[in-house]
């Protein structure tokens, strides 16, 4: 299982080679754009063919993926941390008036700030979160089926930040682990061994986006040679 994240800066042409990536038969593309706006990540969406967004997922933007019916959402660490039951029953009302009858999920009471607001994982078939210590294997909650560890490997897109996850992972607790973090074709073959389910690529893919589909290719055909032994 080979997904792809978006990269947090700014590519040219990025959502032609979004669904060239898709096309090429990318398990899951992650739109992961720290500082964007719901209408910025709408705009890309909008650029993005429609049968292709049962392949993406999206970074703390539950009303989006609801709107376009993508996989799934990846929350992360300040979304968990902001997450916490309304005392109040009812349904879940959009900004755009619609009724999805989904629990809505508000700051932790006692925070003035209310702008923040997410819906329950529960309402997604697909969860992801991002963790950076084996321990928090077991720590984190069931309700986040796909986990990203990292930094297993040095990071290409950020040097300096050292991996530090090689070999054996613990008990998974029955979820996905994905390993992040300088995953490229030189190493992505010891994953299986490591008893990783599949990798996520960042700096391998995004640091010639115009070989994109062409590095994503060479490391899934990498993946799918290796095996446990």
């Amino acid at each position: 299982m080979i997904w792809i994240i978006t990269s947090p800066e700014r590519i040219y042409e990025e959502a032609p080679v979004i669904t060239a990536l898709l096309a090429a038969g990318a398990t899951r593309i992650l739109l992961r754009k720290p500082g964007w706006s719901t209408q910025q990540y709408t705009r890309l969406l909008d650029k993005i063919p429609a049968e292709y967004y049962s392949q993406l997922m999206i970074r703390d933007q539950p009303l989006l993926a609801c709107r376009y019916k993508l996989a799934g959402v990846h929350w992360s660490g300040e979304a968990r941390l902001q997450m916490h039951p309304a005392v109040a029953g009812g349904n879940t009302v959009l900004t755009n008036g619609e009724n999805t009858g989904m629990e809505e999920m508000w700051p932790v009471s006692g925070q003035r700030k209310q702008q923040f607001r997410y819906l329950s994982p529960e309402n997604f078939k697909e969860n992801s979160t991002g963790i950076h210590s084996a321990k928090e294997l077991t720590l984190t909650s069931t309700r986040f089926n796909t986990l990203l560890l990292s930094p297993v490997f040095n990071s290409i897109s950020k040097p300096g930040y050292h991996g530090r996850h090689t070999g054996m992972l613990p008990e998974k607790n029955n979820r996905q682990v994905l390993a992040l973090g300088g995953v490229n074709h030189t190493n992505v073959h010891l994953l299986k061994n490591w008893q990783f389910d599949g990798a996520a690529l960042l700096g391998a893919i995004w640091k010639t986006p115009a070989q994109a589909v062409e590095t994503y290719c060479r490391i899934q055909q990498l993946w799918n040679k290796s095996d446990l032994t």
